[in-house]
C-alpha cells in the first residue's frame, strides 16, 4: 500500500517477518535525481518484493535508490541495505554516528550467546532453559534472508514462534553492513531541494536518528515514537558495561522531540502521529507510571531484575512468553530499575554473582 503525504513524499507498507507490529513503513522522496528511502525493512524475499513493486507504483525502480537513510540497526529498517545497494551502487547509506552496529552476533555467535546467557543469568533469567528449536536457530552462525524466511515459516506452522523469537533470528540475517554517512546532532542533510535535519535520539538503540523537516514541520521518528506503543527500551550486558542508562536518555530524547517546531511525525510503524508533541508526552508518562510500578513490585524484598520484571504488567501473561520475549522483557525492566537507582529510590547490590535489587524506604 503506497500513500502519498505531501507532493514527493510518499509511504510504503513492507511486510514483517515478526508478528506484532505487522509492517515498516518506509517513506520514499521522489526528486530529480532519482529517490530517498528512510528505512526499508527486513531483507526477505516477501519485503524485497513488496519494496520493488512499491517503488514501480509511484514510478522508479529500486536501481533509482540514491540515498537509504536509517533510522537504527535493526533488522525491520536496515535489513534490506545490503540488496538495495547491490540494486543501485553508488546508493549512499546513512546513519547517526552513534549507532552500535551487532557485528559479534556475526563474527561469533556462540561466544555472544554465552556471554549473553551468563549476563542474563546473573539478573535471573536462565537463559539454558530455553526451547530445543530455538536453541538448535540460535547456534547456526549466518543464514541467507531466504533460509530464515522458510524455518520461521516453519515456526509458525508449528505454533512455536513470536514476534521476539522471530525478530531476534531475521536481525541476524542482515549481514555486515557500515554507513558512507555518519550524521552529527543537528546535522542537516539536503538532496533534490530537501534539507533535513538529524535529531540523536539514543533510548531506544544508543544513536537512533529522528530527521526534521522544519519547512513543512513534519518529523521522522522511526521507532522512537510510535502512535499506540512504545519501543523497546532495554539494558544489555554492553550498556551495564559502560554504566548507559537507556531509559534516561529515552526520556530526554523524548522531550528533545517535543520541543521541536513540528506536527505531524511519521514513524516507522503504525499509524502517522498527528500532534508529535502530544504523543511524546503521552509517553512520558507511561513510563512514569512504569517506574512507579517497577517500584511497588520491589515491595520490601530484594529480588532479581527477572522476580520484578514477572510482577509487572505486559501486554501478555509472563508465562507465555519465549524466552527471547523474556530476555527482551528483563532488559526493559533493568532500564526502569537502572532510573531509580539514579533517583535515589532503589538500590543495587551484588550477592554471590547475582544482582539484586532492594527498595530505599524513604
Amino acid at each position: 500500500m503506497v500513500q502519498e503525504i505531501i507532493p514527493g513524499l510518499f509511504r510504503l507498507s513492507i511486510p514483517m517477518v515478526a508478528g506484532g507490529l505487522g509492517w515498516t513503513t518506509p517513506y520514499v522522496f521522489r526528486g530529480n535525481d532519482g529517490l530517498t528511502l528512510f528505512d526499508c525493512g527486513y531483507g526477505t524475499r516477501g519485503a524485497i518484493d513488496a519494496l520493488t513493486e512499491q517503488v514501480r507504483e509511484i514510478g522508479g525502480e529500486v536501481s533509482d535508490i540514491k540515498r537509504l537513510l536509517v533510522s537504527h540497526a535493526h533488522g525491520d529498517h536496515l535489513g534490506m541495505a545490503r540488496w538495495i545497494k547491490s540494486q543501485s551502487p553508488g546508493c549512499e547509506l546513512v546513519m547517526m554516528g552513534q549507532e552500535r552496529f551487532p557485528h559479534t552476533h556475526y563474527t561469533d555467535p556462540d561466544a555472544a550467546r554465552r556471554g549473553g546467557d551468563a549476563w542474563a543469568f546473573r539478573h535471573g533469567l536462565d537463559m539454558s532453559v530455553r526451547e530445543t528449536d530455538i536453541d538448535d536457530g540460535f547456534n547456526q552462525r549466518f543464514r541467507e534472508e531466504r533460509e530464515v524466511e522458510q524455518e520461521m515459516a516453519a515456526r509458525r506452522a508449528a505454533g512455536t514462534s513470536d514476534t521476539a523469537t522471530e525478530s531476534e533470528m531475521a536481525t541476524r540475517a542482515m549481514g555486515r553492513i557500515e554507513p558512507d554517512v555518519r550524521l552529527r546532532d543537528g546535522e542537516e542533510y539536503s538532496f533534490d531541494g530537501w534539507t533535513l535535519q538529524a535529531v540523536w535520539t539514543p533510548g531506544h538503540t544508543p544513536g537512533h536518528l529522528c530527521l526534521h523537516e522544519p519547512n513543512r514541520k513534519f518529523t521522522f521518528t522511526g521507532d522512537h515514537v510510535l502512535s499506540r506503543i512504545t519501543p523497546n527500551v532495554s539494558v544489555s550486558a554492553e550498556d551495564e558495561d559502560i554504566a548507559r542508562s537507556p531509559l534516561r536518555e529515552f526520556r530526554e530524547s523524548l522531550q528533545k522531540v517535543a520541543a521541536l517546531d513540528t506536527v505531524l511525525g511519521l514513524p516507522a510503524h503504525q499509524d502517522t502521529i498527528e500532534n508529535l508533541p502530544a504523543r511524546c508526552l503521552e509517553i512520558l508518562e507511561h513510563h512514569d507510571q512504569r517506574l512507579d510500578e517497577v517500584d511497588t513490585a520491589l515491595g520490601v524484598s530484594r529480588l532479581s531484575a527477572t522476580e520484578v520484571a514477572e510482577g509487572v504488567t505486559w501486554s501478555k501473561p509472563w508465562n507465555t512468553f519465549s524466552i527471547y520475549k523474556r530476555r527482551a522483557a528483563l532488559g526493559e525492566t533493568l532500564s526502569h530499575l537502572q532510573v531509580l537507582v539514579e533517583d535515589g529510590r532503589v538500590r543495587r547490590m551484588e550477592i554471590d554473582d547475582r544482582v539484586l535489587w532492594q527498595r530505599i524506604e524513604q
